[in-house]
């Protein structure tokens, strides 16, 4: 008489769960048997999908080699968005300075009015191009393909990037009414509040949530990324102005870089596909 055999394990193939596996859901490793022995993670270097978000310690060097790799093949790009922004201001700014000046030597409050407006004008346009700015920059940083035509992308999350930037401004402001160093402290752990909104991962009052997450574990980090960004700065000012134009998209895509590892994400190498990573098309 035959046993009946008992079910056999289902194949690998027939595992349900196998096409979600990732480093985050895996099963647990078996102890190690010295019980005194460091615990064994695979969590230790992460790295999740451009929506994700984990928050983790990043490396200054690490962001600057990052940065300068991304730079490099779209420096056409980040360039020419980096003109259209210059100009645009400068204009506004021209523009806004014709009407005041017309205003006060005919004492005509009319065109004082009209200076402000464009003036408002002017700051509601350098908010919208600098969010289209920022996703070139997280583009280039993720080894995106990018265009100039991305600078005018920035009207989906328009409306949270302002409510956000009162908040912050007010955040500054009292904290900087306390002594300075208070002001100094929120700005270093809440800057990335921006990036998460333009990321679009999540809205305002998340965002700072996120940022402060991050921001706790980063504040070094970000000492030294605004020490390095105001070197670079200089040093574009001192090539006659015209390395402003190469600095500060260097600087833009530092930034996102930094913002990028952060929160977890680790941007692949150009041809080598980040695993997992679902890229948002903007």
């Amino acid at each position: 008489m035959q046993p009946i055999p008992g079910p056999s394990a289902p194949a690998a193939a027939e595992d349900p769960f196998g096409a979600f596996k990732s480093e985050f859901n895996e099963p647990p490793q078996a102890p190690s048997a010295n019980p005194y022995a460091a615990p064994v993670t695979s969590h230790s270097h992460a790295s999740v999908s451009a929506g994700g978000y984990q928050p983790t310690a990043a490396d200054f060097g690490e962001v600057f080699s990052h940065a300068w790799q991304a730079f490099k093949p779209n420096i056409g790009v980040l360039v020419g968005a980096t003109v259209i922004l210059f100009g645009v201001s400068f204009l506004i700014n021209v523009i806004t300075s014709v009407f005041n000046g017309m205003g006060q030597q005919n004492d005509q409050m009319g065109l004082l009015l009209l200076g402000t407006l464009v003036s408002l004008f002017g700051s509601f346009l350098n908010m919208f191009l600098g969010i289209g700015m920022a996703r070139i920059c997280l583009g280039a940083a993720r080894f995106q393909p990018v265009n100039v035509g991305m600078l005018f992308s920035g009207m989906d999350v328009i409306l949270p990037v302002f409510g956000a930037s009162i908040l912050f401004a007010m955040g500054m402001f009292a904290g900087l009414l306390l002594l300075i160093i208070p002001g100094l402290i929120f700005m270093l752990l809440l800057w990335p509040h921006y990036y998460f909104i333009v990321d679009r991962q999540c809205g305002v009052m998340e965002s700072f949530s996120r940022a402060f997450a991050v921001g706790k574990l980063n504040w070094l980090t970000s000492i030294v990324l605004a020490i390095a960004a105001m070197a670079i700065f200089v040093a574009g000012l001192l090539a006659l102005g015209v390395g402003l134009l190469f600095a500060a998209p260097f600087v833009g895509v530092m930034v996102a870089t930094t913002y990028l590892m952060m929160k977890g994400e680790r941007p692949g190498q150009p041809g080598i596909p980040q695993s997992g990573a679902s890229q948002p098309a903007f």
